[in-house]
């Protein structure tokens, strides 16, 4: 038998962590308390543990923390949501999306539980977000964002789109008025943030075809959760240890062609890659996707957008991505990072698929000893498959 053991190479953030069971609508997540039972509470909602756990852990919008390795060191990269209970919409049963949340008002029947507010606070909450939703809509085009005097400020991360900053937005929650706005384009994940184009005066010169999908708001950080949207749903995110702008051109064993990977260079990778290396972003953030053509399963508050390029929108495809049956082959689906443990006959087909909402890699060897020479997949985006097998 041929046992694998392993986890993917990195290229991008995760979006998403299911684990999948044979029943198509039975979807198991891992239990990320658990994981981090043994980590001492922190004094507030704003602070780390004072000490970290032994690997990474985690996932972008499915737990509070999130720790991944820089060079040697395990770091925290992410909190989401307050110290104690949090409501999130983490099933692909779940309907939380803007579109799904407006369905169950106008339908005036009970509130699901899920959700944890009453009919009035549901109301509350989608008028704020409708509120969102103009705000956004108003930039129809980059040329409008540009003429009321926004810029550009990242290229573009897969399923969520390029920040849109608005410098006259202050650093307080208002809806009528998100912090950046997200636009987003097909293919677009793939232009490092130089080569997309800038803001000249009142137009903006680059590449075309990209399309207003969510907001991003970004208030001053305090010790206690944001109390800004009525309800639970949104968890808002700190990010820490992060490679803020810049690209890799002069940076060590990363591919020249893509930006300075945010949250796993070191900071001397991203010094060399002409970054700045932020130990805190001192804001809280929350993503907000409330246009409706680019309506996510996930919730509307998701971290990442599968509606966003390089799109899987319904939650049958998602599943359908997530489990990648095949009957001819063990398969190997790659889910918050990871495969797994793998065993296959000799000469039998081992078919790796990315499961999840951001490009991945499978290659030989290991992170700190990589040996493509003996195989590598080459990127891999959302539902890409990788078929190898072994004499």
């Amino acid at each position: 038998m041929q046992r694998l053991l392993g986890s993917v190479s990195v290229v991008a953030l995760i979006a998403a962590a299911y684990a999948t069971t044979n029943e198509a609508q039975e979807v198991v997540l891992p239990d990320y308390a658990a994981q981090l039972a043994d980590l001492p509470s922190p004094p507030n909602d704003r602070s780390l543990p004072d000490v970290s756990p032994d690997g990474p852990v985690g996932a972008y919008g499915f737990s509070r923390y999130v720790y991944q390795r820089q060079g040697d060191a395990i770091v925290a990269t992410l909190i989401e949501g307050p110290v104690g209970h949090q409501v999130r919409c983490q099933q692909l049963a779940q309907e939380c999306s803007y579109v799904e949340l407006q369905a169950i008002y106008d339908a005036g029947e009970e509130i699901p539980d899920y959700l944890e507010m009453d009919r009035n606070t549901l109301g509350e909450l989608l008028d704020q977000l409708a509120r969102v939703e103009a705000a956004v809509l108003k930039y129809k085009t980059l040329d409008d964002a540009c003429a009321a005097g926004l810029s550009i400020a990242s290229a573009q991360t897969a399923n969520m789109g390029i920040h849109v900053t608005d410098p006259g937005a202050g650093l307080e929650f208002n809806p009528d008025r998100p912090q950046m706005i997200l636009f987003a384009k097909d293919g677009g994940e793939r232009i490092p943030r130089l080569d997309i184009g800038r803001c000249d005066g009142d137009k903006f010169a680059g590449e075309e075809g990209f399309q207003p999908v969510g907001a991003v708001f970004n208030i001053s950080l305090s010790e206690d959760h944001p109390d800004a949207f009525a309800g639970e749903l949104d968890n808002w995110h700190i990010h820490h240890n992060t490679c803020a702008g810049g690209t890799v051109e002069n940076a060590n064993d990363v591919n020249a062609e893509v930006e300075v990977t945010a949250t796993t260079a070191t900071p001397e990778q991203c010094r060399e890659g002409g970054g700045f290396f932020m130990p805190v972003i001192p804001t809280w953030m929350m993503h907000t996707y409330v246009v409706p053509d680019f309506d996510p399963q996930g919730g509307v508050f998701a971290m990442f957008n599968p509606s966003v390029w390089p799109v899987a929108s319904s939650p049958d495809a998602l599943l359908e991505i997530r489990t990648i049956r095949y009957d001819d082959s063990v398969a190997a689906p790659i889910i918050n990072f990871s495969f797994g443990n793998i065993e296959a006959s000799v000469g039998e087909t081992i078919r790796f698929g990315n499961a999840d909402g951001v490009p991945h890699t499978v290659t030989a060897g290991s992170s700190i000893d990589p040996r493509p020479q003996e195989f590598d997949s080459g990127v891999l985006d959302t539902g890409g498959t990788f078929d190898i097998s072994f004499d």
